[in-house]
């Protein structure tokens, strides 16, 4: 059993919606909050933008994916890597199909409203050098270039995300929506609890990583939150507090099962 500190307890839900593949790459968000999206921003891609592809299936929001790190050079990898790794033993069918993923991923980036932006996402307060300077930006100008109507975030991007809260407190007033991943849990915990009191969202849904670690005091050091806009959300019942919540959660690791969380 997961134990986690009672700030991290969704006390208000809302109606989620379940988005991307099974197990690991998906993400749950209010479905409430898909009617009225006017723009997502997805922070960390790498070889699977399965959840950006479901968003797409069920809103017709502007889709702007943001990942410097998958450019030619990590597609010429993976290719070369999935080559030598070619095991004729194993399901041909579908290895053959990873050789392919390059251009699935072109003919997604190709739709209409569907953007892949080759910058890292950073905090504005950052200075890098000159020569990489133009692989990243901060969301004070993502804002002023796409806009910021009714625009919800996703963000995976491997313990970065501490950098850039502060930015997301001071750009929130149209955020309408946040799934986030955070890393380094056990030691971040405190970063963690001064974002959710000073984002106006409400917390409505955690979900632990299972492919985490955990401390000796089974703190897991990774997990995702969900926070929805106050309109769409209610108070849990005495009995809604059970997480993982079997109706839209799966485990990270398929091979593992998601252990409950009790709250302290």
């Amino acid at each position: 059993m997961y134990k986690l500190p009672k700030f991290l307890c969704p006390n208000l839900k809302t109606e989620l919606i379940r988005l991307g593949k099974s197990n690991d790459g998906g993400y749950s968000l209010s479905e409430k909050s898909l009617k009225e999206v006017k723009i997502i921003f997805s922070f960390g891609l790498d070889d699977d933008w399965s959840f950006e592809a479901d968003l797409k299936k069920v809103t017709e929001a502007k889709i702007i994916c943001f990942d410097n790190s998958v450019n030619n050079n990590f597609w010429i990898k993976r290719f070369l890597k999935d080559i030598v790794n070619f095991n004729f033993k194993s399901n041909i069918f579908k290895q053959f199909q990873r050789l392919f993923t390059f251009f699935k991923y072109k003919r997604f980036f190709m739709q209409k409203n569907i953007y892949h932006i080759k910058k890292h996402l950073i905090s504005r307060d950052i200075i890098f050098p000159n020569q990489i300077e133009k692989d990243f930006t901060n969301l004070e100008n993502i804002l002023a270039n796409w806009g910021s109507d009714s625009f919800l975030i996703k963000m995976d991007i491997e313990g970065n995300e501490y950098r850039v809260l502060d930015d997301i407190i001071k750009n929130q007033e149209n955020m309408i929506g946040l799934v986030i991943e955070f890393h380094d849990c056990d030691l971040m915990s405190d970063k963690i609890q001064n974002f959710i009191e000073k984002i106006d969202l409400d917390l409505v849904h955690i979900h632990v990583n299972n492919f985490c670690s955990t401390t000796k005091n089974n703190f897991p050091t990774v997990f995702e939150l969900t926070f929805s806009a106050k309109k769409y959300n209610s108070k849990r019942g005495i009995n809604e507090f059970n997480f993982p919540d079997k109706k839209i959660d799966q485990p990270n690791n398929r091979d593992e099962t998601d252990q409950k969380i009790l709250f302290y």
